[in-house]
């Protein structure tokens, strides 16, 4: 990982943005440089926190790992012993198709949950080096589908301020992806069936709380998780708007597995978690909590009136 080279660009940009700032005195610019650069500082232990934050996980990864294989082995082992005996979703045969129907209800249709049926493992794996990155695997057993045992999107982390803005810094974030090749079998290649690219980048910008819409005659595909769009190298081009926004949600997508799905799976099977499956839960919520605010707010008043009146 790249270390804190640009301290002194930081700084430099620091004082010239002062610069330009005529409301506040000469004195006052002096002070608030000395108090920019104390919060520089704490900008720098912040990146510091997170590469040790990135490593101390990267050294856990091989026992999550242990006890993820043992959960394999108790899925694979139940599969062995009932296979044929149910359809998708009635049981553990099919745990990982229900994990991500709880999670990602928007997102898989009814072509993808035939495919997904044999669907055996998801992983994440972290690097550190030379670059912050991770993968997200999908571990499928022989299928009639796709030649591919394993389908990867990998998502890229900056962990660095931006020179040019170093004050903007937030913490890490992803700022790139990459899908892989699926070696479709020639009759269930969906993209020789004339998919619809409208609905594809639709299933991308779809999120737990924000779904796609799409033609249900060209209908998108869970798949598509693994074509992101790439992002136009000039903010003027007039696709580049909505790629972004497209990317960002692909970004908190890649979270959302990395940091729910894949260790709390056994409690989306159950559905004993409660994450937003449908913009129709997040609209009833918001609902719920403006109600909650009125009332609370008539209340206050009624209080205020009988206190005046005394």
């Amino acid at each position: 990982m790249q270390r804190l080279t640009e301290n002194k660009n930081l700084n430099l940009n620091l004082k010239l943005n002062l610069q330009h700032d005529a409301k506040f005195t000469e004195d006052e610019k002096k002070t608030i440089a000395e108090l920019k650069q104390l919060y520089m500082e704490t900008i720098q232990l912040d990146v510091a926190l997170q590469r040790d934050i990135y490593d101390m996980e990267k050294s856990y990864e091989e026992r999550h790992n242990t006890i993820f294989e043992k959960r394999k082995k108790i899925l694979d082992e139940f599969r062995k012993q009932n296979h044929g005996d149910s359809s998708p979703n009635e049981n553990v045969t099919y745990f990982w198709l229900k994990v991500l129907k709880a999670s990602y209800t928007e997102f898989i249709g009814k072509k993808d949950e035939k495919i997904l049926a044999s669907l055996c493992d998801i992983r994440a794996r972290l690097y550190n080096d030379p670059i912050v990155k991770f993968d997200i695997e999908f571990h499928f057993e022989s299928n009639e589908y796709f030649t591919n045992k394993v389908l990867t999107k990998t998502y890229f982390l900056n962990c660095l301020p931006d020179p040019n803005d170093p004050l903007s810094y937030d913490g890490a974030e992803i700022y790139k992806c990459e899908g892989c090749i699926i070696d479709w079998k020639p009759t269930n290649d969906p993209e020789k069936k004339g998919k619809s690219q409208v609905n594809k980048i639709s299933s991308l910008t779809a999120t737990p709380a924000t779904p796609s819409k799409v033609d249900p005659v060209n209908e998108s595909s869970f798949f598509d998780f693994f074509s992101p769009p790439i992002l136009p190298a000039k903010t003027e081009d007039p696709n580049y708007c909505d790629i972004n926004a497209i990317l960002q949600n692909d970004f908190e997508l890649g979270f959302y597995l990395k940091e729910r799905v894949i260790p709390k799976a056994v409690i989306f099977f159950t559905g004993e978690i409660a994450d937003c499956q449908s913009s129709s839960d997040t609209e009833t919520e918001d609902t719920d909590d403006t109600e909650e605010e009125s009332d609370a707010g008539e209340e206050e008043e009624e209080e205020s009136s009988n206190g005046a009146d005394k």
